[in-house]
């Protein structure tokens, strides 16, 4: 019989740096109101339960180590636009000498958008700028669906919460124009795409928001099947699952 390969034990030392990782995210306290970022999720009722009866989901070191390498990479993106010659990119409000934020609804409806953008070659007008990156294959994805579907639908068709987003920052900060920057991490590869706004789009996105926060009962499920994929992974799967709210 071959002797199995030995087991190699873990590094202490970086054990114990993932948890203290882990323990200040824990640490980190919980933002009070409804995402911009997240309006355009498939499911309400999570979005209800996320200002109305939040739980706090805690994210592995692995989960925090990527957000922390997708911030760097957006910063590196950022960057190398200004690299550009005439490129001016803000990514602080000069007024506020803080990120730029835009909210609604008491403040209750929120968004911190990554910037503005003016001097693209593409266009005289000044764009909203939002930098995301992703891993390989929803890279890979991006590039595919602006092939097959050109450049003003691909945000649309690649991620409908992306492009929610992008209505909202819009709308919010009275631009026509949208400029979203996709890279894989470390910003080894990347490409953009523009994204017109969509007043209609907008009102609705105000209007879902206004539901959300105006509700006393939470929303109606994405799905009624608990073990419907969307369902099984939410933080709130047990809440909403577990008795007829």
């Amino acid at each position: 019989m071959a002797q199995l390969p030995p087991t190699i034990p873990a590094d202490p030392t970086l054990e114990a740096a993932d948890r203290e990782l882990e323990a200040r995210s824990r640490r980190e306290p919980r933002r009070n109101y409804l995402g911009i970022s997240a309006i355009g999720h498939a499911c309400s009722r999570k979005l209800w339960y996320d200002v109305h009866q939040p739980i706090a989901e805690q994210f592995t070191a692995a989960t925090l180590r990527r957000f922390e390498d997708g911030h760097r990479s957006e910063d590196l993106m950022a960057t190398r636009l200004r690299m550009a010659p005439g490129i001016q990119l803000w990514t602080v409000d000069p007024d506020t000498g803080k990120q730029f934020e835009c909210s609604d609804f008491g403040g209750r409806f929120k968004g911190h958008m990554d910037g503005v953008i003016l001097g693209l070659r593409q266009s005289k007008k000044p764009h909203v700028w939002e930098g995301k990156s992703v891993n390989n294959k929803k890279f890979a994805d991006f590039k595919k669906l602006k092939a097959q579907y050109g450049e003003k639908a691909t945000l649309e068709q690649w991620d409908y919460v992306y492009w929610c987003q992008a209505q909202a920052y819009m709308g919010y900060f009275d631009l026509t124009r949208h400029y979203i920057t996709v890279c894989t991490p470390g910003v080894r590869d990347w490409d953009s795409a523009r994204t017109d706004f969509n007043a209609d789009a907008f009102s609705k996105i105000k209007e879902k928001a206004q539901r959300i926060l105006e509700s006393p009962i939470p929303l109606a499920r994405v799905s009624t099947n608990p073990t419907w994929f969307a369902c099984k992974f939410c933080v709130y799967h047990s809440v909403c699952h577990g008795v007829d709210n």
